[in-house]
């Protein structure tokens, strides 16, 4: 092979493209401790709604989980609903976090 710098190239490319891809897809380590700090508090640890929050949906509930799309759970994270306020101070990458942990609440 006269170029192995060329392949030695197009693979590292190629590897961190593949890592920026996963980086940019919301860590559900990262959401656990953004949700522990920002959400727990009227949603529970485990995803169970607190009296304070009233009405809301039980994270952990499987009907809930497969009827609600990513897009409507970064919704009502972004701009808030009924009691819960608006986050519009989180990166885009915590809110991937958090509906990334908010999957694993099952």
């Amino acid at each position: 092979m006269k170029r192995p710098w060329l392949v030695i190239g197009v693979l590292t490319l190629a590897a961190s493209a593949s890592f920026a891809a996963d980086a940019g897809a919301g860590s559900a380590e990262a959401g656990k401790a953004l949700y522990t700090k920002k959400c727990a508090m009227c949603h529970g640890a485990d995803g169970v709604a607190k009296p304070t929050a009233k009405g809301s949906a039980n994270l952990n509930d499987p009907e809930w989980q497969k009827a609600t799309t990513d897009e409507a759970i970064s919704d009502v994270i972004v701009h808030g609903k009924n009691k819960m306020p608006k986050s519009a101070t989180l990166k885009p990458e915590e809110v991937r976090s958090l509906i990334a942990y908010v999957r694993t609440l099952k």
